[in-house]
């Protein structure tokens, strides 16, 4: 059979409900999975046969509702505006139906084929209840499946339903059901609707969907009528229907068209849920007693934040030290096997040298992650988010904002940064891609595990580990305050997000998770950092010193780093860091580190193969080993690391999401390097009258 035209089919839903899973499932392709909002900001798309129909599915970000108030809403609401899906797909979780409908009332209006997924079937039946689908079907007027979607099941439902629409151009199904607004709101619509298809402008939206949004008072829906033909006609019948109804309805109307919307989801689930026998205990219940307890919720986030960190260190350190001892080994045979020369020394010291040090690791990064996925699959996470709300609203910090700090922690400052969309106020989305960067990210934990592991022995490592986390959270709160108190000031806004159900996480879901976020990892070693140590080697490496044959070869090799173009910047920044407890060669490697967090691991190991200095051991026992080092030395530089800039990756994604301002960049970029210093500073010099860890 030839294959049939493309269909497009958008999956819509709530966050937190699994519509990411079902997207994975229709397409068999292995997208990031979450259980919090903010992991969908961007749509993604994949193109699959299936029956001969060739279906491009399109993952749209998890909203509440189509309306224009946070990015999330405008970019969903946009896709199907503006790029006509064929189909779809509403995703919505069984057990909690009143809410999720809200969203169907939205998308119905738009007058575009729907299939409601009714997700979590499973939780639903826990509960002692079962939805009717026959009967959700001849109320609502569209395709009803039942899935579980982290077990597939009700996936071929879905398929086959799109392949009907496919064959038929339709679905057979009654007429579309919609919200009944009442009489007197009906009858305003329908004068704002008869401007509406006068306007040849606006004849691309669904008029009856545009006439609501106009009564809801939708900012982009206003924007779109004002600069249509006929606008100033349809604006001036909107301000005579809106004070007419404000008068019968005595209150705002946008409250009182969501009042009929969740009168008719309401209305749809007390018909549809039937209880069929008595509700089991509930066990997300019992947890959350604890979890969400406000005397034990934030000391159990302490905790599973310590657990995190043990089991990475614990469980990471011999695959570590195999891993450190393979690229110590491939150096030496890299050196024995090449000709003395700039190639040789390139390859030893600037590649393997510098990329080794950063791979050396990968299992550590691994690690992390495999521990954060556990708790995030398990439902935890959005748990630790709400717990921490009332802490970080103190501070003013949003609820939300916890969500891209943690994705900040999990990985890269990058798709934190992103995340922050998910925030409908600016404010609160300035004030987090402020403190984002302040978070040990993925590319910071090679540097933080390098220092401390020099430092501090195996009983200690997750202990300071775990105060330098804590301490990245708290100068994020006290930077969240003081921008939220001058610069940024403003009211606060609210938080609202729904707690799913706790489940336990597959392996599958785990190590795909763990694996995705890992190669990130590994790619970023294999481009831009190979980039950069070939960089930084070249700017120790040259120009060659004179060779005096009075010196030792170490002698002669620490001459040659003074003599390079990195050695002579150096020496023009070491006073300014000097009183911070470092020398010129780790403010360079602070420097190159604006490149990638990374960096920093690797041109600390060019510098210890170049300099002469380094024994046959890692890059670790170089460091504990140099007497210009000290733990004093080695936090300060920690500090300054965990507040200094954020990688060029990360300050480029900043000035886009600010709108390209100069003043939030300037802002971030010298007010940042100088809080940096300045901490630093009050450490080293405190620690240095106090005789701590000199």
């Amino acid at each position: 059979m030839a294959t049939e035209k493309i269909i497009q089919v958008a999956i819509a839903g709530n966050p937190n409900i699994g519509k990411s899973t079902i997207f994975n499932a229709l397409t068999g392709s292995n997208q990031h999975v979450g259980n919090y909002p903010g992991i969908t900001v961007e749509k993604k798309e994949f193109l699959r046969k299936y029956k001969d129909i060739e279906i491009n599915f399109i993952d749209l970000p998890g909203v509440y509702s189509l309306s224009a108030y946070s990015d999330d809403e405008v970019v969903a609401r946009n896709f199907l505006l503006e790029n006509k899906a064929d189909v779809v797909v509403n995703v919505i979780d069984a057990s909690n139906l009143e809410r999720n409908l809200y969203l169907f009332t939205q998308i119905t209006e738009l007058n575009i084929p729907i299939i409601i997924v009714l997700n979590m079937s499973d939780v639903l039946k826990s509960q002692g209840k079962i939805a009717d689908t026959k009967k959700m079907e001849a109320l609502l007027g569209v395709p009803v499946v039942n899935t579980v979607a982290n077990k597939a099941i009700g996936i071929d439902e879905i398929l086959d339903c799109l392949v009907n629409y496919s064959k038929n151009g339709k679905f057979k199904s009654q007429t579309r059901a919609k919200v009944d607004y009442g009489e007197d709101i009906k009858t305003e619509l329908d004068k704002i609707d008869a401007f509406v298809l006068k306007s040849k402008d606006l004849s691309k939206f669904p008029s009856c969907w545009l006439s609501i949004k106009l009564l809801d008072n939708d900012p982009l829906a206003l924007n779109i009528v004002s600069k249509a033909d006929k606008g100033s006609d349809i604006l001036k019948q909107l301000k005579q229907s809106g004070s007419h109804l404000k008068e019968h309805f005595g209150a705002k109307l946008e409250t009182e068209l969501t009042n009929r919307r969740y009168g008719f989801a309401n209305s749809v689930a007390k018909t549809v849920i039937k209880k069929v026998y008595n509700q089991k205990i509930d066990i997300s219940e019992i947890i959350d007693a604890f979890t969400l307890n406000k005397y034990l919720g934030i000391p159990l986030f302490a905790l599973v934040m310590n657990i995190i960190f043990k089991f990475t260190f614990l469980f990471s350190i011999p695959f570590v030290k195999i891993f450190g001892l393979f690229f110590n080994k491939f150096g030496q045979l890299a050196s024995a096997l090449l000709p003395p020369g700039p190639i040789k020394s390139l390859v030893v010291d600037g590649i393997i040298g510098g990329v080794g040090g950063v791979l050396g690791f990968f299992p550590l990064v691994l690690f992390m992650f495999l521990a954060i996925a556990f708790f995030e699959d398990s439902g935890y996470m959005a748990r630790a988010a709400f717990v921490m709300d009332k802490t970080m609203s103190k501070f003013g910090l949003h609820g939300k904002s916890f969500l891209p700090l943690m994705l900040s922690t999990n990985g890269c400052a990058v798709p934190g940064i992103l995340a922050t969309r998910t925030l409908d106020s600016k404010r609160d989305r300035l004030i987090t891609m402020f403190v984002v960067p302040f978070m040990i990210c993925g590319a910071k934990l090679p540097v933080f595990a390098l220092i401390i592991g020099a430092f501090f022995s195996a009983k200690y490592q997750t202990g300071i580990m775990f105060i330098m986390y804590i301490l990245s959270i708290l100068i994020a709160l006290v930077v969240a305050k003081l921008l939220s108190r001058t610069v940024l000031n403003g009211d606060d806004s609210h938080f609202v997000m729904e707690l799913p159900p706790y489940h336990l996480p597959t392996l599958r879901g785990l190590f795909l998770k763990m694996w995705e976020r890992g190669w990130s990892y590994v790619r970023k070693a294999g481009t831009i950092i190979v980039l950069i140590s070939i960089i930084v080697w070249f700017a120790f490496e040259y120009p060659k010193s004179p060779v005096n044959e009075n010196l030792s070869q170490s002698e002669q090799a620490a001459a040659q780093l003074k003599h390079s173009f990195a050695g002579r910047a150096g020496k023009y920044l070491e006073p300014v860091f000097k009183p911070i407890g470092m020398d010129g060669n780790r403010a360079i490697a602070l420097l190159a580190g604006l490149a990638a967090k990374e960096v920093i691991v690797s041109t600390l190991g060019t510098i210890y193969a170049i300099g002469g200095n380094a024994n046959s051991q890692s890059l670790r026992e170089n460091i504990a080993s140099d007497k210009d080092w000290s733990s004093l030395k080695g936090i300060t530089f920690l500090i300054f690391c965990l507040i200094y800039l954020p990688c060029i990756a990360s300050v480029s994604v900043f000035f886009k999401e600010t709108g390209s301002s100069l003043k939030w960049l300037t802002l971030l970029v010298v007010g940042g390097t100088i809080f940096a210093w300045i901490a630093s500073f009050i450490v080293f010099q405190l620690g240095t009258f106090l005789n701590l860890g000199v």
